[in-house]
């Protein structure tokens, strides 16, 4: 499976956030070795909508992405069921418990063969009395927790995770260490960041927007 992106730019406003990116990405096959990519850039470079318009939530302003399955492209209707996104911009259900909330989750996307429901508390450090408690009780660290823990512990081939220790205090930011070196297993991972203690470690090459070509570390 590739994502293949051809000249793609993006406009916000009449300015434009990037320009003429051309790339191809193999995110999963056979005998292949995952890709470990991050995004870079500073503040307003674009990042975010990068990883955006690689899921097909927004389209480029000039360009084409496409992804390819077996010599053949998917629709964009489907991408989503090959990829795990976590982002702080990303909303939540607040009016489901975290208990409906991962029940829910599992139903439509749902999670690694050896992940069940009771020890999803455990894996993401929360204590038992926090299942039942809505999500809009959440600080923003928990619910940020929350979406690290639905796109590590997926079953997709594909984990796109943007600033992912954004409002994450220490112990935070161990369970993102714990889940990332245990659970992220043969599948490829993109991170867009500016800090490196968020992706050094867990990439091998770098993409910075607004320059033209992958870098390996």
């Amino acid at each position: 499976m590739e994502i293949i992106l051809n000249n793609c730019g993006k406009n916000y406003h009449r300015s434009w956030l990037f320009q003429n990116i051309d790339l191809n990405l193999c995110i999963a096959g056979k005998n292949f070795t995952p890709l470990k990519m991050a995004i870079l850039g500073p503040n307003g470079a674009g990042k975010s909508t990068f990883t955006l318009m690689l899921v097909g939530q927004t389209d480029p302003t000039e360009g084409t992405v496409q992804w390819i399955e077996n010599d053949s492209p998917l629709p964009q209707s489907q991408w989503h069921k090959h990829v795990s996104l976590a982002s702080p911009g990303m909303e939540l259900p607040e009016e489901f418990t975290l208990s409906e909330w991962f029940y829910f989750h599992q139903q439509i996307k749902g999670f690694q063969s050896n992940i069940t429901l009771p020890n999803l508390m455990d894996l993401c450090g929360f204590p038992k009395a926090t299942k039942t408690k809505q999500i809009l009780t959440f600080s923003s660290g928990m619910k940020q927790r929350v979406k690290l823990c639905a796109a590590l512990l997926g079953n997709q081939p594909l984990v796109i995770l943007d600033e992912p220790l954004t409002n994450l205090d220490k112990a935070g930011a161990d369970v993102f260490k714990t889940l990332i070196a245990n659970y992220l297993g043969n599948r490829s991972l993109m991170i867009a960041s500016n800090r490196e203690d968020e992706w050094l470690g867990y990439c091998t090459h770098t993409y910075t927007i607004g320059e033209p070509h992958v870098k390996a570390i």
